[in-house]
């Protein structure tokens, strides 16, 4: 289990390194032996990322895995029970967690430029669609409150911004970019003033 994590941190390295060659116009530069600093950057969201899934994974293994055979209301309970254990397990959670400042900084650059591509009947759906979005402040470790709906996220924007581990999402609340386990329906982290108005 250890090796296939490494692996997917790689990978995630791997990938976020081309999105910012590509989210920046830059030219692939000829290899480097030197540190780079935004796979430095990206290497470290990478390692964040894999111990929180290190961590679920313990939780799961505790709650046991999900059986897609047992009632909706025993899927909704275990869900419930993972979401309490997740909380629980990160008392100190905070915003920045995972999305450390130098990462924010940079998706923020990279969500505004993909927003700056946008054609203006483009803009003009995204903003009808602003509606949408639930309107309310996260908070980490907070229940995503059931009586917003999960408002689609913009596919345009979705290749801009890392890969994440299947267990994670991203979501907009406003302006707030939000990791969001996706089972256990908590909001790990989030990027305040992360996308322009009408997103």
């Amino acid at each position: 289990m250890l090796r296939k994590r490494r692996g997917r941190s790689l990978a995630l390295v791997a990938v976020v390194s081309a999105v910012f060659t590509v989210g920046t116009g830059c030219k692939e530069a000829e290899p480097d032996r030197s540190e780079n600093p935004t796979e430095t950057m990206f290497a470290d969201f990478a390692k964040r990322l894999d111990a929180y899934t290190t961590l679920r994974e313990r939780l799961t293994d505790s709650i046991g895995d999900l059986d897609p055979t047992k009632s909706q209301a025993e899927i909704a309970d275990r869900a419930v029970a993972l979401g309490n254990a997740i909380i629980a397990s990160r008392p100190q959670a905070k915003q920045g967690d995972i999305f450390s400042p130098e990462v924010a900084a940079f998706l923020a650059t990279l969500i505004r430029q993909e927003y700056s591509r946008r054609s203006e009947p483009v803009l003009e759906t995204r903003q009808d669609q602003q509606e949408e979005l639930p309107d309310f402040q996260p908070q980490v470790n907070q229940i995503y409150p059931t009586t917003y709906p999960l408002a689609t996220f913009p596919p345009a924007l979705l290749p801009v911004l890392p890969p994440l581990p299947e267990e994670i999402e991203y979501r907009i609340v406003q302006g707030y970019l939000i990791l969001r386990d996706v089972e256990a329906n908590v909001i790990l982290d989030f990027m305040p003033r992360a996308v322009p108005s009408g997103g």
